[in-house]
């Protein structure tokens, strides 16, 4: 990348993936805020999701420090899914390799466009769930191995899917959903990114400049879960995807 392009891209990066951090503490789905952005920068499918999962995993990092240190998340209860959520991702990231480069840009457009309109019919405003105090954990390795494939394969929305199944299937708050992805979606990252870097498939100074973004929002995005509503946050943040997917769709079939 040229130096005058650097001033202009890196800044760019790093305020998309503070609000892709800010958003992925609250919600979910910075993924599709941050890959959208790495693959208009020219990076290849391949690199993009693996820089992705780098710097997400920063932020991820962030949020789950915080919920830990204010006692609000035990992993205790998450053990296995942790670990099935690692071989899901593992698996994922090897399946990923087999697809042809065409093949997956052509792809990519309409996974994001999947997720999104998962996530507009998943977390729309008005959804309830009963609250219980944790997970019932017959579920979870289930969910872990299959919700860990989807990061490996691809990434962009896995806190939502997580969020979303959290709520729906285990009965979780949106607040306490969004506590226990933090560490789910965080070692499916960390077990992909292993492979990705053994792979070679990573922009490391892409990576560490929306590292620094995504550490300050998930850590400020995670200050707020407890404290205000997710609604406007959820407006921008879906107008943001919306953008991003139709950017994609302009870039590979335009």
């Amino acid at each position: 990348m040229l130096m005058s392009q650097s001033f202009i891209v890196y800044p760019l990066l790093a305020t998309m993936a503070f609000i892709a951090g800010t958003a992925d503490a609250i919600a979910g789905g910075g993924g599709l805020i941050t890959v959208p952005a790495l693959l208009l920068t020219g990076s290849s499918p391949f690199q993009a999701l693996g820089t992705d999962k780098l710097q997400s995993a920063i932020g991820e990092l962030s949020a789950t420090w915080h919920f830990l240190r204010c006692g609000e998340l035990s992993l205790k209860p998450l053990l296995l899914p942790l670990l099935l959520t690692c071989v899901g991702a593992l698996v994922g990231v090897l399946v990923l390799r087999s697809f042809p480069l065409h093949t997956l840009e052509k792809f990519i457009p309409w996974l994001l466009l999947s997720v999104l309109m998962y996530y507009l019919v998943g977390m729309r405003p008005g959804s309830k769930p009963a609250v219980t105090s944790a997970p019932q954990r017959g579920l979870l390795p289930g969910l872990g191995a299959g919700i860990g494939f989807y990061n490996g394969f691809f990434g962009p929305g896995t806190g939502t899917l997580w969020s979303i199944a959290l709520m729906r299937w285990m009965k979780l708050s949106i607040h306490q959903a969004t506590m226990w992805t933090k560490p789910l979606n965080l070692a499916a990252n960390c077990a992909a990114l292993a492979l990705f870097i053994a792979i070679g498939n990573i922009d490391y100074q892409l990576a560490m400049v929306m590292g620094i973004g995504s550490f300050a929002g998930g850590k400020f995005g995670a200050s707020l879960v407890l404290k205000v509503s997710a609604q406007r946050l959820r407006m921008v943040f879906v107008s943001l995807m919306g953008l991003s997917t139709a950017a994609m769709f302009i870039k590979y079939y335009a």
